[in-house]
């Protein structure tokens, strides 16, 4: 089956999205980012991000907006919650409709049947075990309701929905890199958050997860952190969890047209259907891996392409990996997947250490006409 075949396949599997399939043979570069909070123009990393009906909904993020290089520069974090209407063309119109509990970033965000759920994150004050659900009134503002905290402090972690089982995947918890799996009933939100059983191996920061069917976690990438014993390690593989077995089972990394392995930490995930994951960005675990076990004073001051993050839109389903399309414009950290009917979007991301971007990308419906960035 070609590629093209294979996502629309794909797309046509998902409930409530269009007919239409998209294309990862071009991108479209979009017109506009929020503006409302003075510093977030300049773009942001790990922020929130899902889909509203009809709106693409974005909110929180940080980034470095002032001496952004220097070495006193101070990373600021964003509460704005902000929609724009996704669309066919090359136009997004953002407007702020409310406001986060408190500024935030590094947590993980869901979109579902009845809004957008996120959960744990970070800012100056340390980690959160805050969770809530946005929805849209019918003015268009947003609500924002508290839903059962996580009984422990959790940023930089992934999540995925596995049917209406909310996955909180890893990350630095309570302070400490972990391999603890936290689970929370959407159907039965008074029961609270659940430990099942933690994934093997390294504890895993920054990784990325989706579902692969309706009973399946699918967790990649990470890293564990230096440790008085050890210095940092990457977690190239990846882990599946069986609801019915409650059991782990070792996949595969992906790998580029050349058979080298490739690292998706610190990248950007999102189903496509629910057993077809879409991922994107990542640092370079070469540098990466050099860079936080031997630090070196110029190491903020290359230009983008040295850091060489990942710039392969990959596909993840039950037959293992495959490639799909090359593009520099989605080699980014820390950017934030939305699905809608109108494509896939990419948003914000760091473009190297300490540097965001404001550009958002979008992997189009499968129509003529579209603009291609060469």
């Amino acid at each position: 089956m070609s590629i093209k075949n294979l996502i629309m396949s794909s797309l046509s599997l998902l409930s409530g999205l269009s007919a239409n399939a998209f294309t990862t043979d071009s991108l479209t570069q979009m017109k506009g980012f929020p503006t409302t909070e003075t510093g977030i123009e300049q773009g942001v990393s790990a922020c929130f991000a899902g889909h509203i009906g009809a709106y693409i909904v974005m909110a929180g993020g940080c980034n470095f907006p002032v001496n952004t290089l220097a070495p006193d520069s101070k990373k600021k974090f964003y509460k704005g919650i902000y929609s724009a209407r996704s669309t066919t063309g090359d136009q997004l119109t953002w407007t702020q409709i409310g406001s986060l509990p408190e500024p935030i970033a590094y947590g993980v965000a869901v979109s579902c049947a009845d809004g957008i759920i996120i959960a744990g994150g970070q800012n100056e004050s340390g980690s959160k075990h805050g969770v809530y659900r946005i929805t849209l009134a019918k003015d268009g503002q947003a609500r924002v309701t508290a839903l059962p905290s996580m009984p422990c402090k959790v940023d930089n972690m992934a999540g995925a929905l596995v049917g209406r089982h909310l996955y909180i995947v890893g990350g630095m918890v309570d302070g400490k890199a972990s391999n603890r799996v936290l689970c929370l009933d959407l159907d039965h939100l008074n029961r609270g958050w659940k430990d099942i059983q933690p994934f093997p191996g390294l504890p895993r920061v920054q990784p990325v997860a989706g579902s692969l069917g309706e009973r399946k976690l699918c967790l990649f990438g990470g890293f564990a952190p230096a440790t008085s014993e050890k210095e940092a390690q990457l977690a190239m593989d990846g882990y599946l969890f069986d609801e019915e077995s409650a059991t782990w089972k070792n996949l595969n990394c992906p790998k580029d047209e050349a058979g080298e392995a490739l690292f998706v930490g610190g990248g950007a995930a999102i189903n496509i259907a629910n057993d077809h994951l879409l991922v994107t960005g990542g640092v370079n675990k070469d540098i990466f891996l050099a860079a936080v076990n031997h630090p070196q004073p110029d190491y903020l001051s290359h230009p983008i392409a040295w850091y060489q993050f990942n710039p392969y839109t990959l596909l993840y389903n039950k037959s293992g990996w495959q490639v799909l399309s090359k593009h520099t414009e989605t080699a980014r950290a820390g950017a934030a997947m939305v699905k809608t009917d109108d494509g896939v979007f990419v948003i914000g991301g760091e473009l190297k250490p300490r540097v965001r971007s404001n550009q958002i990308v979008k992997y189009p419906e499968q129509a003529p006409h579209k603009r291609e960035i060469k």
